[in-house]
């Protein structure tokens, strides 16, 4: 299939002239009623109505994350409760090795977890039991809890401004007790290093 393009007299720049000398179609307006032609290149910028838009979208999705926080928190809690093999926690000892704490069902399993798995101990005290399970059950309650994550960034705030204030005193006061134990150190070993000459 062959296409070959038309040959035109014309130039690019007749057509451009030919479409600007074309008057333009206006529809008439109807009887009795008038139209208005606004000039917009006036009003080009922000308005105060436009920010309070913003802000009000902005309010608007930091409430439907929070609520989405809460849901999320309870959809989990009730998840994890209805598991019968739960771990509750544990702590890294090493390259691929580490001491695990699980509850499997109602027996609390300390186990170490390294090329193989390996009981360590079961957890048979009732007050160890419940004192475990009522750490577990805090720490999962202050997760993920958003009230709890705005009020430390208010109390953030709010202490940035008051311990920049203290801080010059406090240094002072830590850089005076540091010469101080120095101090006596070094007196120590010049008097063993007296001691030692005699």
């Amino acid at each position: 299939m062959q296409v070959q393009a038309e040959n035109i007299e014309k130039s690019v720049k007749d057509g451009y002239s030919e479409i600007e000398e074309t008057p333009k179609k206006t529809d008439a307006p109807a009887e009795g009623k008038t139209t208005e032609v606004s000039d917009e290149s006036g009003n080009i910028g922000i308005t105060f109505w436009d920010i309070v838009r913003t802000i009000a979208a902005l309010i608007f999705v930091i409430v439907l994350l929070y609520l989405l926080l809460q849901f999320v928190n309870k959809k989990s809690k009730a998840y994890q409760k209805a598991n019968t093999v739960e771990n509750l926690g544990g702590t890294s000892l090493g390259s691929n090795r580490s001491v695990q704490i699980i509850k499997v069902g109602q027996r609390i399993l300390v186990v170490g977890v390294g090329e193989n798995i390996q009981l360590l101990k079961e957890i048979d005290d009732k007050g160890e039991y419940e004192q475990i399970l009522n750490d577990h059950n805090q720490k999962i309650d202050q997760l993920i809890r958003p009230a709890d994550i705005l009020s430390k960034w208010r109390d953030k705030l709010k202490g940035e401004g008051s311990s920049s204030k203290s801080f010059a005193p406090q240094f002072k006061k830590q850089v005076l007790e540091l010469t101080k134990e120095r101090k006596k150190a070094l007196g120590v070993l010049n008097k063993k290093g007296r001691n030692m000459d005699e």
